[in-house]
C-alpha cells in the first residue's frame, strides 16, 4: 500500500510542476470577433519586462500590454509589429504604409484592457487612451521563421 501512495505523490508532484505556468487568465468573453481572452503574464524572460497584460482573439490577434508600450501582431501579418502611436500622424506620412488607424475590434479590446488594469488596480501599465493608430515596424525583415509558432512579442 505505501508503494502506490509513494507513485500516487510522485504523478501528483510531476503533473503540478508541469501544469504550473506564468499566465493567468483574467476573462473571457465571446465577440463578434471570436473569443477574446484577456491574461496576466509573470516572470517573462524578457531583462525590460517582467509582466504584461495580454489579450487574445481566436490566438490570431494578440495585444501586449506593457508598461511604457501597447503593441498588437496578427497572425495574418506575422512579420509585422504594430505599436499603439500617441501623437498626432503626420501629414506627410499619412500613409497606410507606416500607420494603421485603430478598428472597432482594437477599440473594443483597448477599451476593456483598460477596464481589467483599473479594476485590478495595475497602475503601471499603459492606457490606450488618446492613441489613435498604430504605428507599423517589420520585425522579420525576410518573413516569420518556418518552424516557428506564432506566439505574442
Amino acid at each position: 500500500m505505501s508503494k502506490q501512495i509513494y507513485i500516487s505523490t510522485i504523478f501528483l508532484i510531476i503533473l503540478s510542476i508541469s501544469c504550473s505556468t506564468n499566465k493567468g487568465l483574467i476573462e473571457k468573453r465571446k465577440t463578434e470577433f471570436g473569443i477574446t481572452k484577456y491574461y496576466i503574464e509573470k516572470d517573462l524572460k524578457n531583462n525590460k519586462y517582467k509582466e504584461r497584460l495580454l489579450a487574445t482573439i481566436d490566438n490570431s490577434v494578440y495585444y501586449s500590454i506593457y508598461s511604457d508600450k501597447i503593441v498588437k501582431q496578427t497572425k495574418k501579418n506575422k512579420q509585422l509589429i504594430y505599436t499603439l502611436f500617441f501623437d498626432n500622424i503626420p501629414e506627410n506620412l499619412n500613409d497606410t504604409k507606416y500607420y494603421q488607424n485603430l478598428t472597432k475590434m482594437d477599440s473594443i479590446v483597448l477599451t476593456e484592457s483598460n477596464k481589467i488594469l483599473n479594476s485590478l488596480n495595475l497602475q503601471n501599465f499603459k492606457k490606450w487612451n488618446g492613441a489613435k493608430a498604430f504605428i507599423i515596424e517589420v520585425n522579420y525583415y525576410h518573413g516569420y521563421p518556418k518552424n516557428r509558432k506564432f506566439k505574442p512579442y
